[in-house]
């Protein structure tokens, strides 16, 4: 059964961009681990549009679809992981969404 785990970020306003910019470093370089390692595939980070972002909104978005619910349980507990969630919290809110990947809605 396939997974895709959808996070998105909300920033600080005291955040800099040079932490928000480490941050898009830190999940490229976990994508690239997932996508050689884990298998995972659909990997995206991407920040909000700036023709309909409003306050309050998520400036920040990482997708990626993988193969197994174990595979999700080894993502979290890798040391690339770990690298992002040392900061994430310093600069951001997030929320995370599993869903089961069927076929016929990748």
């Amino acid at each position: 059964m396939k997974i895709r785990h959808t996070v998105i970020f909300t920033f600080y306003e005291s955040t800099t961009q040079e932490q928000i910019n480490d941050v898009i470093d830190r999940l490229n370089a976990m994508g690239e681990y997932l996508t050689k390692q884990v298998g995972v595939t659909d990997w995206i980070v991407a920040k909000h549009i700036p023709e309909t972002f409003k306050p309050g909104r998520a400036h920040l978005l990482q997708d990626g679809i993988f193969p197994s619910v174990e595979s999700l349980s080894l993502h979290a507990n890798s040391q690339e992981h770990k690298r992002v969630v040392e900061l994430t919290p310093k600069v951001s809110d997030w929320m995370t969404v599993d869903t089961i990947v069927s076929d016929t809605n990748q």
